[in-house]
């Protein structure tokens, strides 16, 4: 996964970093941040999807970031080109871990399948050899009629 510090991540957003340090201390938070040791000692970094799922890119673009393109009389403003190659590995990252849960589910899917076709080959437990016996035989125990009768009168 791509992992952003708090600067980068204030870039990226258009935020305040002490507004992405709120959101890293937040419980619910905890499995999208990594303490990674730095210069100045351990700080903060936070996955890109995650933070950009909580808040958007800042698309915030000042003029002076376009360069000019002059085609035959034609002038085409265009943003210039970003480096897109964190967010790919990341992208590439989470392709991989759908890749392989998929797989899991394929063979625990199988599994479950073959274990059902084994367990519609058992005999079913209502045929007589397999019926739960009492502990008591049939003739020794007490008539339940009678008893009621002999309790209430």
């Amino acid at each position: 996964m791509s992992y952003l510090t708090l600067k980068e991540a204030s870039e990226a957003t258009g935020l305040n970093e002490t507004t992405i340090r709120r959101l890293c201390k937040k419980s619910e938070s905890k499995p999208f941040i990594e303490m990674k040791k730095g210069k100045q000692g351990a700080m903060y970094t936070i996955q890109a999807n995650y933070l950009f799922d909580v808040y958007p890119p800042s698309k915030l673009v000042k003029t002076d970031d376009y360069t000019r393109v002059y085609n035959d009389n034609t002038s085409i403003d265009k943003p210039p080109l970003q480096d897109y190659t964190a967010l790919l590995e990341a992208k590439d990252e989470i392709i991989q871990l759908l890749k392989n849960e998929t797989a899991y589910l394929r063979a625990e899917n199988t599994g479950l399948r073959e274990e059902n076709r084994e367990l519609k080959l058992l005999p079913s437990p209502t045929s007589v050899s397999d019926a739960p016996l009492s502990e008591t035989p049939i003739d020794q125990q007490p008539d339940k009629k009678s008893f009621w009768q002999r309790l209430f009168g």
